[in-house]
């Protein structure tokens, strides 16, 4: 595939190329990792489709919460080294993507509870601003400034979307990786949430389906039991998605299409912008 800058539609484009050439590649990543969240979803189906039951069993939905968060950590972590692959070389390798994705699971962990508890920092300061408004009775101040709560919560989302990748292509820390994300997606925030809303847009829209027919046509058992599985072969488009736009970023700010090129050509790697 053609290393280059793209506009927010190319990418999706591109992306699904990847996922055509290499789909049952990563729908097997996809299918690994998730594995253990889906096998934990369907020992504690009656609990987890019950409300009653997850009230008054909370470390049910916390076990069950926990196994599907660190699968779909898992599952990026692969998925990212796998994209990588394919982008740059053409080829995937399973063992090795399983082994670097692996290798760095520790940081990778460690950069998404970062990345959570950063988000959450910022709500929970928004909702004690809204508490406060709230209290002094300016509704129309409050309408105004829903829009701005709701874009700055997008906003740190977008600006920290590519720790994973650098993470664990980069090779670094968290630490380090927050500070290239936030140089990475310095100014193009727009850029990466048009990217990556189209594909979280289309990802919601299968869910949303298959969640309607779900509980509309089974018991929400079953619909649970089959909204997990369904996500197996669908989840690899966000991973795809989101590397191609970490890329992209280093196309258009550090020459990186110029360091591949300078590679091939057996010359010294072009400087970074």
């Amino acid at each position: 595939m053609e290393i280059r800058p793209r506009r927010a539609t190319e990418i999706v484009d591109a992306s699904f190329q990847l996922l055509r050439r290499f789909y049952s590649q990563f729908v097997t990543v996809s299918a690994l990792c998730m594995a253990p969240g889906v096998v934990y979803r369907i020992v504690e189906r009656d609990a987890m489709s019950n409300p009653q039951l997850m009230v008054a069993h909370p470390s049910t939905f916390a076990g069950v919460a926990i196994v599907i968060g660190l699968s779909f950590i898992v599952c990026d972590a692969v998925l990212t080294v796998a994209v990588s692959q394919a982008y740059l070389d053409g080829t995937i390798d399973l063992a090795s993507a399983f082994g670097a994705g692996m290798r760095r699971f520790g940081w990778v962990l460690l950069a998404s509870i970062f990345r959570g508890l950063l988000i959450v920092l910022v709500i929970f300061v928004t909702a004690m601003v809204f508490g406060v408004l709230s209290l002094l009775k300016t509704p129309v101040l409050f309408a105004l400034l829903v829009p701005l709560v709701i874009w700055l919560v997008l906003y740190v989302v977008l600006r920290t979307f590519a720790l994973t990748p650098i993470v664990l292509l980069e090779r670094v820390g968290p630490n380090a990786a927050m500070a290239r994300t936030l140089h990475l997606t310095k100014n193009s925030a727009a850029h990466v949430l048009f990217s990556l809303g189209l594909a979280w847009v289309l990802y919601f829209i299968v869910s949303a389906i298959v969640s309607v027919l779900g509980v509309t046509l089974l018991t929400p058992t079953t619909a649970g039991i089959i909204g997990a599985f369904l996500i197996i072969p669908i989840y690899p488009l966000l991973a795809v998605v989101s590397t191609l736009v970490y890329y992209d970023l280093r196309i258009r700010k550090e020459g990186f299409d110029l360091e591949i090129m300078s590679r091939e050509l057996g010359a010294a790697p072009a400087p970074a912008a």
